[in-house]
């Protein structure tokens, strides 16, 4: 049975392999998925919260500067500093996120994750400045 951990590597494994809609095996049917500013249900929309991400942004590079397990390996939260370049623009945006995956019988059941909105966008809004 897999743990979150390993579940959440997976996921950004194929995410970073340009295969977004690979994390439907990872996930179960009706995974809760909860951002900054939605929630949303199913694997497909998790997978489309990669995909659009991919879109948005090129040159994304992902540092871990923590995570926190659980001891029975059902539950990970990860906070991570992404930046990538906005497409049309040749400016680096730097930007905070903690995600927190619940995992259940081998599958991620949540997948919390929450961003630093205001400091990316004062970044948006001085690129436009």
């Amino acid at each position: 049975m897999k743990t979150a951990r390993e579940l959440w590597e997976a996921v950004y494994a194929v995410v970073d392999a340009g295969n977004p809609a690979g994390v439907d095996e990872m996930c179960h049917a009706d995974v809760e998925i909860r951002t900054a500013s939605q929630r949303k249900r199913g694997a497909t929309q998790l997978a489309a919260m990669f995909a659009q991400q991919r879109g948005l942004y090129g040159e994304l590079e992902i540092d871990v500067d923590g995570v926190i397990e659980s001891a029975d390996g059902s539950a990970l939260s990860v906070e991570l500093t992404l930046s990538g370049v906005p497409k049309g623009t040749g400016q680096r945006l730097t930007w905070n996120v903690v995600e927190t995956i619940r995992a259940d019988a081998g599958r991620i059941v949540s997948w919390h994750a929450m961003l630093d909105r205001t400091g990316l966008v004062q970044q948006i809004r001085a690129l436009q400045g």
